[in-house]
Formats: C-alpha cells, sequence, structure tokens
C-alpha cells in the first residue's frame, strides 16, 4: 500500500493513482486547525484513511489535540472529529508523537545527551525511567480508547548516538553487562562498550513499542498500530542500529500492524548529495529492500511538499516516483 504526502492540501489521489489504500495527513501549523480541510469533505475526496496528528511540540503552546489526563489539551480536535467517521468507510488514525516535546518540563523524566564531552538534559522522555515509561504508555492507552480504527507513532521512538545517557540509562548499562558506564567509551564506535550499548538500546525501543502496542490492543482489540520508520532501516540496517537504535529484526517482532517507510526522495536526495538518477536508483533500492523485510506490512508514503519551501511537490514529479515502487506493495 502507499499513501500521499506529509503535509495537508495534497492533491486527490485520483489525480496520482488508484491504489487500495490512500492516506492523507493533517499536520497543524501554529496550533490552528481553522483552516484544515473539513472532515466530510475530505471524506468524499477518494481517500480511504485520514491521519490526524493530534500532538504539537511548540516549545510555548505545545501539548495534545485530545483530552487526556496527563499534559494539556491544546484543543479537543480529535474527540471532535470522531464522530464524523463512525460508520463510515473512511478510516480515521491518530498520529501521535513518543517521547520528543519540546515543553516537557518535568526533568525527573527526561533524557540526557552526551555530546562533545558534556551532559544535558533534553526535551525527551527518558526510555530507561519506568515513570517516563508509564507516561508513554498511558498517553497511548488514552488515545487508543479514543474512537479511531489507528495510532501511526511518529518517529521520535529512537534513541540517537548521544541519548540515553540519564542516570536510568547508566544504570541500566552496568546492571546488563557488568561494565562501567563510560560515557565515552559508550560512544567510542566498535569498542566492546560502545557494541553492547548499541544492542541494549536496540533492545529498549523495540521493549517500549511493543509495550504500547500490547496496551493499545488490550483497551480497543481492533485497532491497528503503526510506525514511521526511518528509510536507512531497510537500507542501512546498521546505520538504522547506530543512530536511532532501529533494529529490523526487532522491530518486526514487536507486533506491529504496519510500517511506514519516509520515503522522502527530495530530503533523501539532499542528505546523499544524489543526482535525480541516483535518486531513484536510490528509491528503488530501498522500497524493494523494505519490501523484501516487511511485506504486506509495509506502507511506502510519498514527499507530498518540499520541506525547505512548503511547495506542493508537482504531480509529475510524485507520479514517477510512485512508478518506482515495488510490486507486491498493494
Amino acid at each position: 500500500m502507499f499513501w500521499l504526502g506529509t503535509l495537508a492540501f495534497m492533491p486527490s489521489p485520483k489525480q496520482l493513482v488508484s491504489a487500495p489504500v490512500r492516506g492523507y495527513e493533517i499536520q497543524w501549523r501554529g496550533n490552528d486547525y481553522a483552516h484544515a480541510p473539513d472532515p466530510l469533505r475530505l471524506q468524499a475526496n477518494g481517500f480511504d484513511r485520514i491521519i490526524v496528528r493530534v500532538f504539537s511540540d511548540d516549545e510555548k503552546g505545545g501539548g495534545l489535540y485530545f483530552n487526556n489526563p496527563a499534559f494539556k489539551t491544546v484543543r479537543p480536535v480529535l474527540d471532535a472529529w470522531a464522530p464524523y467517521f463512525q460508520g463510515g468507510k473512511v478510516e480515521l488514525w491518530a498520529w501521535m508523537g513518543s517521547r520528543y516535546f519540546r515543553w516537557l518540563k518535568d526533568v525527573r523524566i527526561l533524557d540526557h545527551e552526551w555530546q562533545k564531552g558534556q551532559k544535558r538534559i533534553i526535551p525527551r522522555l527518558d526510555l530507561f525511567n519506568p515513570d517516563a515509561e508509564q507516561t508513554i504508555v498511558s498517553m497511548f492507552k488514552e488515545l487508543a480508547a479514543k474512537p479511531v480504527q489507528g495510532i501511526l507513532i511518529q518517529d521520535d521512538l529512537v534513541l540517537r548516538r548521544g541519548e540515553g545517557f540519564s542516570n536510568w540509562g547508566r544504570a541500566h548499562f552496568t546492571r546488563k553487562t557488568g561494565l562501567a558506564a563510560d560515557e565515552a567509551m559508550m560512544r567510542q564506535a566498535g569498542s566492546t562498550h560502545n557494541l553492547a550499548w548499541q544492542t541494549l538500546k536496540c533492545e529498549r525501543v523495540g521493549y517500549i513499542l511493543q509495550t504500547i502496542i500490547q496496551a493499545c490492543k488490550a483497551v480497543n482489540p481492533p485497532i491497528k498500530m503503526a510506525m514511521n520508520i526511518h528509510y536507512e532501516l531497510a537500507s542501512q540496517p546498521q546505520q538504522a542500529r547506530s543512530w536511532y537504535a532501529h533494529d529490523p529484526e526487532t522491530l518486526a517482532a514487536s507486533g506491529l500492524d504496519y510500517f511506514y517507510l519516509m520515503a522522502y526522495h527530495r530530503q533523501i536526495r539532499s542528505e546523499l548529495n544524489l543526482d535525480e538518477n541516483a535518486s531513484r536508483l536510490y528509491f528503488v533500492k530501498m522500497t524493494t529492500a523494505a519490501l523484501e523485510r516487511f511485506g504486506a506490512r509495509l506502507v511506502v508514503k510519498l514527499q507530498g511538499r518540499d520541506w525547505q519551501t512548503s511547495a506542493p511537490i508537482p504531480l509529475e514529479e510524485l507520479k514517477a516516483y510512485y512508478d518506482l515502487i515495488p510490486a507486491g506493495v498493494e
């Protein structure tokens, strides 16, 4: 299956191609949803799945877009939209962040980053902290109890190279390995400390993901769970382990129903400094590898807007990359 874009105001799928699942994502800007498309009009526009972003990471005005007991509700958008989709053919999904919220101020549950010989607190929930884990799981459990058919987990459920160095993370490392927690050695590529730390982080991300999925399905058994995955996971799995603590086998065994591959061709082309021909070759390699790994659980996401200018990507360009998606992605 494939999915259209990552920002609102995309073309109708009929303008691009006919396919079994055509997604449309609503992302609020400036905590304002007044200009979002009308939910009834969206349902009449040929989409099979509407994915509504239900979190904001704005530093000052951030919060959640659904009523919940844990964090500030910016506006109860999800609660207002849900009745429009009950009993209809169009699925309503919620797109939810997991650990990165710039408005979080509770230092007791925040992670620490180690960079350039120094450690600093960061606005990311500490995946090794039991209280932070409970916060994350409760947040998703509350969301799953809403009348939604699925949840798309944001791509922030990662542990980057410099992250995880809270007291909880360091203690976890020592307890599991018997080695002293030394930040410099844990970051030294290829060292015994580093390889052990990389494995533990991959295991921790997989454990948190599995716990989220189980909690959500406990309160809403039919709900579908998906997660945004970085393009390196399929084509460069070792880099995905090192950069994000994403291990393909661990994630595949987590219970996810879908893997949303962020196959954003312009972003990839820029990051890897590719010309157009090399970009298309990489796209084919990446999506083919992802299909081999995840099979029917794969969803290919096409980039609908240019990140630098916010301008819509021309339909001809979108169509060119859609045509490169390998057969077997239904």
